[in-house]
């Protein structure tokens, strides 16, 4: 791989989102310096809009073990325990991280935190801002005070391949824009580059989160673990034209919104009597496609929610997505408001343990390249605490890691460009997923889509990114046809039932370079 430079750090970090910033953050204030973050991007962290946590003295009487609960039963039980407890035990201490280094959230006027509701949550739990994402603040604020301490932020570098010895992590090969550019050396690097993003054609994600990181960790060697859980965010804007992808916040139905099939009734009340409130992402997501299956859905495929009877003042408190309805010519007030179903997050990735190291020495996981906390679904507004907790988890895991001084130069996998094999190929794939590998699958579908996935990534050599994205997605459809059964948001439409045999994880091993699969008892 030819490059512009070759340098040392104490730390790498593959990602500029909050899995990454907060462990920057952690590990700058155990004393630690030559921290390079590489920053193709902020994927989807700026869009954030809540972040959970446990907060002492609550009026709901909330806790870590409810918490811990309500994660492991909106992830239908598939959860690593030993992290989800690590998790929900964290969340004050990020909390206070955040507030050290400037993030603010809304309070009321007695000085509380103004908590929301969010889907499957048993109670108000979900920080936020009312002027704007609390995700888009985060980011701002920490990158600031990040830079000002000296940590290198390397604008347009993104992770190409991880460079191991001995089994053992090493640093990372890194292009800019594209064009190979870089080796850099660590001793510790922690993965914070998001989740499968655009490998699917429609999806809630932006530019930045290409999928092939699936691919990296499997090449270093390392375990996968829960790829078939993609996660699909239930009240995504089918219209207008406009605001198409912009998700309308679960939290809407906490605040008293409600959901209407295209005959006009609350259709989830038939399988959530007490209402739309807290309910689960994925019992909306199988209740709207039930919905649409029976004849009963909106024009587009959809359902509506319904937000006329809300309170002007509730609906501004969501100024990203109200002013983005409204510019787009909906009046929220007067109309109904179409959504669905669409790609937004990733409950599986690298496994982890308690320290977010993965089955590569040195080589950390957190944020949504992380696997295993979420299990079969993701609670609503655990995406950022699930990425502060686990950063933090690994800043520490890193900053107590001493590896043995290589014994080998680490081997350079050679980075491949082929612009025209990309633009012809990448659709193809994005194609093959969406298709097969979507919320609905089945055995003939998935295999069908391996064969041409297996075929097309040799095709796909010759240009390193589209060969990853081919390996990313054989990664998730080897791991989609292991789980036979229908779970949580993944539907298998030749074993419609949930099977206790499938009480477990999938996890995804690289053995002489093939695609193994074997489950772990959950």
């Amino acid at each position: 791989m030819r490059t512009h430079r070759e340098e040392e750090f104490n730390a790498i970090i593959a990602g500029s989102g909050i899995a990454g910033l907060i462990a920057a953050c952690a590990l700058v204030e155990q004393g630690m310096d030559r921290i390079a973050a590489l920053s193709p991007g902020y994927g989807g962290a700026p869009y954030i809009a809540a972040f959970n946590a446990v907060l002492p003295d609550t009026p709901s009487g909330d806790s870590p073990a409810l918490y811990c609960s309500d994660m492991l039963a909106a992830g239908y039980g598939l959860g690593n325990r030993e992290l989800v407890e690590a998790l929900g035990a964290l969340t004050g201490e990020c909390i206070d991280l955040l507030e050290r280094w400037g993030v603010s959230f809304a309070r009321l006027e007695n000085g509380q935190y103004r908590l929301r509701h969010a889907s499957g949550s048993s109670c108000p739990r979900s920080l936020c801002r009312t002027d704007t994402l609390v995700g888009g603040h985060i980011v701002r604020m920490l990158r600031r005070a990040l830079s000002e301490k000296g940590v290198a932020f390397l604008d347009g570098m993104s992770c190409v391949h991880l460079l191991t010895a001995d089994g053992r992590i090493a640093g990372a090969a890194c292009a800019h824009n594209g064009e190979p550019a870089a080796i850099l050396r660590a001793p510790v690097v922690l993965a914070a580059w998001g989740g499968v993003g655009n490998l699917y054609g429609k999806s809630t994600y932006p530019a930045d989160i290409d999928g092939r990181t699936l691919a990296m960790g499997f090449e270093a060697g390392a375990s996968l673990v829960d790829l078939e859980f993609v996660e699909f965010e239930p009240l995504v804007c089918y219209d207008p034209p406009e605001a198409v992808g912009e998700p309308c916040p679960t939290a809407m139905l906490g605040e008293g919104a409600f959901l209407l099939n295209g005959n006009g009734e609350r259709f989830l009340l038939k399988v959530r009597p007490q209402g739309e409130a807290g309910a689960p992402k994925s019992l909306i997501n199988n209740a709207i496609r039930e919905e649409v299956a029976a004849g009963g859905g909106s024009p587009l495929g959809g359902v509506y929610v319904d937000m006329r009877h809300l309170d002007r003042k509730v609906l501004e408190a969501y100024p990203w997505f109200y002013e983005r309805v409204k510019n787009a010519g909906l009046d929220v007030h007067r109309e109904l408001l179409q959504v669905g179903p669409m790609a937004h997050s990733h409950s599986g990735g690298l496994e982890i343990d308690r320290r977010c190291m993965t089955t590569v020495a040195g080589l950390f996981a957190a944020g949504e390249a992380a696997g295993g906390m979420h299990g079969a679904c993701r609670m609503a507004g655990n995406a950022a605490t699930q990425a502060a907790a686990s950063g933090l988890m690994a800043a520490r895991g890193m900053a107590e890691y001493t590896p043995p001084p290589p014994s080998k130069t680490p081997e350079l996998l050679p980075f491949r460009e082929n612009p025209e094999i990309r633009a012809t190929l990448l659709p193809r794939i994005r194609e093959t997923v969406s298709r097969h590998i979507e919320r609905e699958r089945n055995a003939e579908g998935l295999l069908a889509a391996l064969a041409f996935l297996k075929n097309l990534r040799e095709e796909a050599s010759v240009d390193t990114f589209t060969e990853q994205c081919a390996l990313s997605a054989l990664l998730l459809g080897t791991a989609a046809l292991t789980r036979e059964e229908s779970r949580g948001t993944h539907i298998r439409t030749d074993y419609p039932e949930q099977r206790g045999e499938f009480d477990c994880s999938i996890r995804i091993k690289n053995e002489d370079g093939g695609i193994v699969a074997e489950r772990i008892k959950r």
